[in-house]
């Protein structure tokens, strides 16, 4: 591995190379690097100087094997196995939480630390650059507070005094410092001075912020009061947090529009000034395989800093081929036994579950995902409604009477979004010597995310074929969902569970759909193929529309996905 140390001049080329760094290997659009650099002033050669900081960066780069690569009208960070500090102490950290000696597991944590030399991204100022450095030094806190809560646990108070007064100093209104610092004191002999700091904070959030200390810290400041704190280890409030979220089993490409869209509404309902928000939630819906669970899932990692007690997943299956829907009473169930309750305490009525499900969160911040509703009524038992948790709830049905902070229809991908995914799966230079075909393939898959994956996998492990090739076998209507089709992947099954829960009525217009020339549907003509009044057609098809088995592209227009309409075809 290349190992030196390489001077980047200039704050221009430092925030590019910046923004492709952070961008884990996928492709950061021009557009957006532009806003890094220049934010609301762009000047009107910025594309062209954007271009020139890359190519003076691929030259600083020429030696460390790191390349610059293009991709779409953006570029894309090809490390070639070089490592990053930040991946480093992120799988250090995921070590320590697969130890089962909670020794070994702060040993870990430690060693993740110790990898930081300083504050990230230290003299950058651009706006883009500071959000996601407020992410990264959120990440190094949480970590750094888990790290001192099983140091205490092992009888390190007296060494962690030091570092832990520090911490408050820097950190005055991170409250969990504040209590671990207590604790170090009070179990090293100075209760006093441990009853001083909770004085201290106290005063500080009241004149600074006009609130008062959390429960947690109120209530440990009375423990030390009345001698009640144990010599011994262990605040329940303080354990490690509770976590089932999946990993990433495929990186997310083409939705950070729409990821800044949520985090920016997270922010503005969070408000300036409160130390603990609102409780929040987050609604996405689309079409199936347009990747609501895999956009739900990226979020729910960036914003776990934001959430350190707890990131925790339910799959719902509304509309999981084979699986019945899991009711509301067995995913509180799931809920309630991945953050501690035994199996046996478990109410068995809703409304028990629901209570067990809130108590067992004030106070905490949590982030849930409730992946694959069916519906609002389906989901609003399993709310939070707790001050400082988030709720993501990904549905095929547009959850227009959900009260969220926060709604996202998933549309199709873009051109680029599309060419950068099926080039990314490829991993050959073929889509880059036949982009003509490559637009044919985005098209006959119908710009879906999971489609093009599979079109990429396909031809990945053909690599006798060329791109235009694929593209001929994807032309047929016909046969092109059995050509997208693999043994952990059939599109088919995707779309007959959204077919299969509709009403019969609806059904039967779904398939004359299927039997028109063109994807651009207008209600006339569909009310003269199906006997109905124009009227009566025209809700029918607004009713698809929140089904997201069509479009709507005007007052009275409407559009069919290329793959739904394959798919209504075989219908017809």
């Amino acid at each position: 591995m290349f190992d030196t140390t390489i001077r980047i001049s200039g704050a221009k080329q430092q925030t590019v190379l910046a923004m492709l760094l952070l961008a884990e290997d996928k492709p950061v659009p021009l557009s957006r690097l532009i806003d890094a650099v220049w934010g609301d002033s762009v000047p009107p050669t910025a594309a062209k100087q954007v271009r020139n900081a890359v190519s003076n960066l691929r030259q600083v780069l020429a030696r460390s094997g790191v390349t610059i690569r293009p991709a779409g009208d953006g570029y894309r960070l090809d490390r070639a196995g070089s490592g990053f500090d930040l991946e480093d102490f992120t799988r250090r950290v995921e070590l320590g939480g697969a130890e089962m000696d909670p020794a070994r597991t702060a040993g870990s944590l430690r060693a993740a630390l110790s990898l930081w030399r300083g504050p990230a991204l230290a003299g950058l100022t651009s706006p883009v650059l500071r959000s996601q450095v407020a992410s990264i030094e959120e990440l190094r806190l949480t970590v750094l507070e888990q790290c001192i809560n099983l140091e205490l646990d092992q009888g390190q108070h007296a060494s962690l005094v030091g570092e832990l007064t520090a911490a408050v100093a820097e950190n005055p209104f991170r409250e969990r410092f504040v209590a671990q610092l207590m604790i170090a004191l009070c179990r090293s002999g100075a209760r006093a001075q441990a009853l001083k700091v909770f004085d201290a904070t106290r005063r500080l959030l009241r004149d600074e912020l006009g609130v008062d200390p959390e429960p947690e810290l109120r209530e440990l400041n009375l423990r030390i009061l009345a001698s009640e704190l144990p010599s011994a280890p262990g605040l329940p409030d303080l354990s490690l947090p509770w976590h089932n979220l999946p990993g990433d089993t495929v990186p997310l490409t083409g939705r950070s529009t729409e990821e800044d869209l949520v985090v920016r509404a997270l922010l503005r309902h969070a408000g300036a000034g409160k130390s603990t928000p609102p409780p929040a939630v987050v609604a996405v819906d689309g079409m199936a395989g347009v990747g609501k669970t895999a956009f739900a899932l990226h979020l729910g990692r960036r914003l776990a800093a934001s959430y350190p007690d707890g990131q925790l997943y339910v799959g719902l299956q509304a509309h999981a081929a084979g699986r019945r829907r899991l009711p509301a009473l067995q995913a509180l169930a799931v809920l309630l036994r991945a953050v501690g309750v035994p199996a046996e305490a478990i109410p068995d009525d809703l409304q028990g579950c629901r209570a067990a499900w809130h108590n067992r969160l004030v106070g905490k911040r949590v982030l849930v995902v409730l992946d694959d509703a069916a519906d609002t009524a389906h989901i609003t038992p399993l709310l939070t409604g707790v001050p400082g948790c988030l709720t993501v709830v990904t549905s095929r049905s547009r959850l227009s009477s959900l009260h969220s902070t926060s709604q996202l229809s998933l549309a199709e991908f873009t051109i680029a979004a599309g060419r950068d995914l099926f080039g990314s799966v490829v991993g050959d230079d073929r889509p880059i010597t036949e982009t003509a075909a490559v637009d044919e393939i985005l098209r006959h898959c119908g710009r879906l995310p999971l489609a093009i994956r599979t079109a990429a996998i396909r031809l990945r492990h053909r690599t006798a074929w060329s791109v235009s090739y694929l593209a001929s076998r994807l032309a047929d209507d016909r046969s092109r969902l059995a050509e997208l089709s693999m043994e952990s992947c059939r599109l088919t099954d995707a779309f007959d569970m959204s077919f299969y829960q509709l009403d019969s009525e609806h059904q039967r217009l779904f398939r004359i759909l299927g039997g028109l020339d063109s994807t651009e549907i207008e209600p006339d003509d569909v009310a003269a193929r199906a006997g109905l009044s124009v009227s009566r057609a025209a809700r029918l098809l607004e009713s698809l529309v929140d089904s997201h088995l069509l479009d709507a592209t005007g007052h009275g227009l409407y559009r069919m996905n290329e793959l739904v309409r394959a798919y209504s075809m075989q219908l017809a």
